[in-house]
């Protein structure tokens, strides 16, 4: 018979998990603290890159996702997150220099020629 080195409960020989508290007792040498869980490292750069990068992080999101796929679905949905968040910010963005552009001409069209034709042969140089 032995017992727990947390709890102090008796244990069987056999048992290697103590039954009253959870912690581990068995073979040292065979119990190294991982739980069997890996990270997905693409996945947590792509969501991070995400918000401040758009295309790396939806270059990074990709990579985690095809990653995802090798590491049994760790960090799909992280991936997945960090895709939608760098696409939506990145269509974001081209409507926004779209709508400058077009803010830009549409004053440029409410100028009168003669206020713009200086204007005009300078960027003709």
């Amino acid at each position: 018979m032995k017992y727990c080195k947390r709890c102090g409960a008796a244990l069987d020989d056999s048992v290697t998990t103590c039954p009253a508290c959870g912690s581990f007792e068995g073979n040292p040498q065979t119990y190294n603290g991982n739980t069997g869980g890996q990270t997905n490292a693409m996945a947590i750069v792509g969501i991070i890159c995400a918000f401040f990068f758009p295309l790396l992080g939806l270059i990074f999101s990709c990579l985690g996702l095809k990653k995802s796929k090798e590491m049994g679905g760790e960090g799909k949905e992280l991936s997945i997150a960090g895709i939608v968040i760098a696409s939506l910010e990145m269509a974001a963005i081209v409507i926004a220099i779209i709508i400058v552009v077009s803010m830009f001409f549409s004053v440029l069209n409410s100028v009168p020629y003669e206020a713009v034709a200086p204007i005009g042969v300078l960027l003709a140089l």
